[in-house]
């Protein structure tokens, strides 16, 4: 075994998109058994090769009827018999995606002058026979810890994204995951879901305490309310002020009724908060699945609604007559359509910055619904409506028309950033005519690709296929930017960093807030920094309100932030003067 004290300080090719050190990489586990699948024909290297990985790790030699069913770490093949295996191999990927699975390439001097380019959309590391057996050990072990990498650094990353930063409790995003599991389980019981939703009044407590009294007083919220429940039962917090409670499907309504009081009897003990004595008073709302929805979003969405007319003496169920809120869904759609026709809505713009001296490098697009008496509409209270109808893709393209009719302008005056941003979504992605349409529009505002940049979040990227995906490929080569908005909040993932053109990559607004005091916000925001830069990626953070958060940003070089500290999101007549200024 190569130990890092012993391995030579040398940078190998691990993937087509990034190169990393061994000095970065942690030594492979003595003890952990690493499965290497090696596909060589009889004669040839493959007895050579046989005798070189039996000294470290499993080898399994499948029949191509096996294949699918032999989990591996690391693929060895020969040229000879890449296009036979490749297939294979590439449905082997996919399976494991997003973790990098990686496939060696062993072939002739003569194949890498006049076939190498053949191999590279499988194939992430080679080696030439004749094969020197030390090289070809340290490669096969800088691949095989690579791997291990991306599965440590992808679950980090995975549980600081999928649980509350102060209680450690599963978030709304796993919570979510849990409740579908649950729900499928209760359809196939055939049996009731009594969904609970807490709501403890806390934004009260930060007045007086501060945000830390806040989070405080949720942990002693959440470890009363965990204490009294039974292991097989999954509690989460969803909000500030919301736990979510999913009981075991079958669970009688008696039971969680009777869990509900000697919640509610919480409130007769006060937590202490900094010294300080506080009484909480929490309300329970429940929806029960299949009587009130018959699926976990809208069963949660039952619960909350039923939040609404609970008192802190007793829980309450979901009520048919709060369906105000599905009425309120319809009333919006049809809003929406007579916004467009009427042309009621509006682009702003948010600058961001190069942090060192707060010079403009970019825009971003962010759109506004004024109604005819003058109010504005923040776009949470109408894009997941666009996202549910047909209207997302006609609202997106509006955007994208007068983002690039904008940025002409400034162009015009020489005084224009380097680039504008504005948001797609999958809708968007999936259109037939995505491409053309991106291409027309720059050159009908006569604009180079590079004043584009895409962004799309990661839930984006697992809602389209792979075939809708290469068209961001053609956009990339094309010279448009591809970015990853709010990174790490979705599905996190090294595999696509490394298949997808990406360019930027967008640090959330919610790992930036307290960043300098937070240690799990911090730990989020250096990970995700240590990707970018391995990938060769900018880094954008987001949200940006203080300057001890851009002075810590910088520190982790961070070279490019945008928030309310450099500018909130204003028309294009008051960006234009700060552009002049």
């Amino acid at each position: 075994m190569i130990h890092r004290d012993t391995a030579p300080r040398v940078c190998w090719r691990a993937s087509s998109s990034s190169v990393i050190s061994t000095e970065e990489l942690t030594p492979l586990d003595e003890n952990d058994s690493k499965r290497v699948l090696l596909l060589a024909r009889s004669g040839g290297n493959r007895e050579q090769l046989l005798a070189h990985l039996q000294r470290r790790y499993e080898v399994i030699e499948p029949d191509e009827a096996a294949l699918s069913l032999a989990p591996f770490d690391l693929a060895v093949v020969e040229a000879t018999s890449f296009w036979q295996w490749r297939q294979h191999l590439m449905e082997a990927k996919r399976r494991e995606e997003p973790v990098f699975l990686p496939v060696m390439l062993v072939l002739s001097q003569r194949d890498v002058r006049h076939k190498l380019n053949a191999f590279w959309d499988v194939v992430d590391e080679f080696v030439v026979a004749p094969i020197k057996r030390h090289e070809f050990t340290e490669r096969a072990a800088m691949l095989l810890r690579t791997r291990q990498l991306a599965l440590t650094q992808r679950a980090h990353l995975a549980y600081l994204a999928n649980h509350d930063r102060a209680t450690d409790l599963p978030n709304k995003h796993l919570f979510m995951d849990r409740l579908i599991n649950a729900v499928r389980d209760a359809a196939v019981l055939d049996t009731r879901l009594y969904l609970t939703v807490i709501h403890i009044p806390l934004t009260r407590i930060m007045k007086s305490l501060g945000h830390h009294g806040l989070e405080r007083a949720a942990i002693a919220c959440s470890v009363r309310i965990k204490a009294l429940l039974a292991e097989e039962l999954s509690l989460a917090r969803l909000t500030t002020e919301e736990w979510g409670l999913i009981p075991r499907p079958g669970t009688s309504m008696d039971v969680v009724l009777e869990l509900c009081r000697r919640i509610q009897v919480l409130a007769e003990e006060p937590i202490t908060v900094l010294g300080e004595h506080i009484h909480i008073s929490p309300r329970i709302g429940i929806g029960v699945y299949p009587d009130d929805a018959a699926n976990a979003a809208n069963t949660l969405d039952c619960a909350i609604a039923a939040l609404s007319q609970a008192k802190a003496e007793q829980p309450v169920f979901y009520s048919r007559t709060v369906q105000h809120q599905a009425l309120r869904h319809i009333r919006t759609e049809a809003r929406l359509y007579q916004a467009l026709d009427e042309a009621q809505f509006e682009l702003w713009y948010q600058p961001q910055v190069h942090l060192s001296d707060r010079r403009p490098v970019g825009v971003e697009a962010l759109i506004r619904w004024r109604l005819p008496s003058g109010v504005l509409v923040p776009p949470k209270d109408f894009m997941a409506v666009a996202e549910t109808t047909g209207l997302i893709r006609d609202i997106d393209r509006w955007v994208l028309d007068r983002a690039c009719e904008a940025m002409r302008r400034w162009r015009n005056t020489g005084n224009a950033p380097e680039r504008i941003s504005v948001n797609v979504s999958a809708e968007d992605i999936k259109a037939a005519d995505f491409t053309e349409m991106i291409v027309r529009t720059l050159d009908q505002h006569q604009l180079p690709p590079p004043t584009l940049e895409l962004e799309l979040t990661e839930t984006t990227l697992f809602e389209i296929s792979d075939k809708n995906l290469t068209k961001l490929n053609t956009l990339r080569e094309y010279g448009v930017s591809v970015a990853i908005d709010d990174f790490g909040t979705g599905y996190s993932s090294l595999s696509y960093l490394h298949r997808l053109p990406i360019t930027t990559l967008k640090i959330d607004k919610a790992f930036v807030d307290d960043v300098t005091h937070n240690l799990t916000n911090q730990a989020i925001t250096r990970t995700i920094v240590w990707l970018a830069k391995n990938f060769n990626l900018e880094v954008v953070a987001e949200g940006i309100e203080t300057v001890e958060q851009a002075r810590y940003l910088k520190s982790l070089e961070v070279h490019t932030g945008q928030g309310f500290l450099y500018g909130r999101p204003a028309p294009e007549t008051l960006l234009r003067q700060r552009f002049c200024e």
